[in-house]
């Protein structure tokens, strides 16, 4: 059920976003797919024209004009080629721009959470999703990432007040999910409460349902799913497949939180496994990219009586 919602909602958002775009708007859905169609047909119609005007026939010997016969015009793929190559160099720039704008933003939230306080991660999401954008359900990840800068800080009573801004009940399930996330690593790291995590966790995974074939359906279940791992580091429950996972997302996850997260519960798994240069290679990462995010320093309860 949750993935028929999150799809409607998906399709909804992308075609509200694609009207606002010239040309793809009037295309209304699968814009992309008619513009293909679009060329497809315009490139013959102009390669007629161009053949049968560019070749007249000369007149008969009866003063009748023959039934003309349209040739192939000589250089024909050299006059296409620069049109061919500045299409393909828009679409690859635009691709490219958009790519390095994404990299910046990530690289900002990084500099922004080793600030001494959150109103560094406050002012980059006014920056990123101001109050006015647009963008569909802004106040929703307005407030995600407002929770989530008070909770990497250990405010988590305003981390909560920020959750309960939004009426998340009225949402998609996809929204609702990072309201069930933002409280598991609440919970995680500052109420000490791994067992809830777990619960939230799959409560959210679950929520989060989409068609794989989404674009980025799977980088969009990490989060959920290294919440969970992690939650069963500190529960005793980590399997050799969900300390690989941490692993493998703490080496080389884009987003910096997914990175301090496993951080987080490597180090705790190297303290039960009495593995202290692990554990102390993980703090100094944790050291390095948050020294001010005070959760992420605290051992939990199990983890220390363990040690």
């Amino acid at each position: 059920m949750s993935r028929e919602e999150n799809n409607r909602y998906l399709r909804g958002v992308a075609d509200k976003q694609l009207r606002k775009v010239p040309v793809l708007g009037w295309l209304g859905r699968h814009p992309f797919r008619k513009l293909l169609l679009i060329w497809a047909a315009l490139l013959p119609l102009w390669y007629g024209f161009h053949a049968f005007f560019t070749n007249p026939s000369p007149i008969t010997g009866d003063g009748e004009w023959p039934t003309p016969k349209p040739q192939v015009p000589p250089g024909l793929g050299q006059q296409l080629l620069p049109f061919l190559i500045l299409f393909f160099v828009l679409v690859g720039g635009s691709l490219a721009w958009r790519q390095y704008q994404v990299r910046k933003a990530r690289r900002r939230e990084a500099e922004a959470l080793q600030h001494p306080d959150v109103e560094a991660y406050f002012r980059l999401t006014d920056e990123l999703l101001p109050p006015s954008s647009p963008f569909p359900d802004v106040d929703v990840f307005r407030a995600q990432r407002r929770a989530l800068g008070r909770i990497l800080y250990g405010q988590d009573a305003l981390a909560r007040h920020e959750l309960n801004a939004v009426d998340w009940r009225s949402k998609a399930p996809l929204l609702q999910a990072m309201e069930r996330s933002s409280d598991a690593l609440l919970q995680l790291i500052c109420k000490d409460d791994p067992e809830q995590t777990l619960r939230l966790a799959r409560e959210a995974l679950a929520l989060a349902d989409i068609n794989p074939a989404v674009p980025g359906a799977k980088m969009g279940r990490v989060f959920y799913d290294v919440l969970i791992h992690s939650a069963e580091v500190v529960t005793g429950q980590s399997t050799p497949e969900g300390l690989r996972l941490l692993e493998h997302h703490q080496e080389e996850s884009p987003l910096i939180v997914v990175r301090l997260l496993c951080a987080w519960a490597l180090r705790v798994a190297a303290i039960q496994r009495n593995d202290p240069e692990r554990a102390e290679r993980m703090r100094q990462f944790l050291q390095t990219h948050a020294p001010h995010c005070a959760p992420l320093h605290r051992l939990p309860a199990r983890a220390t009586a363990e040690a």
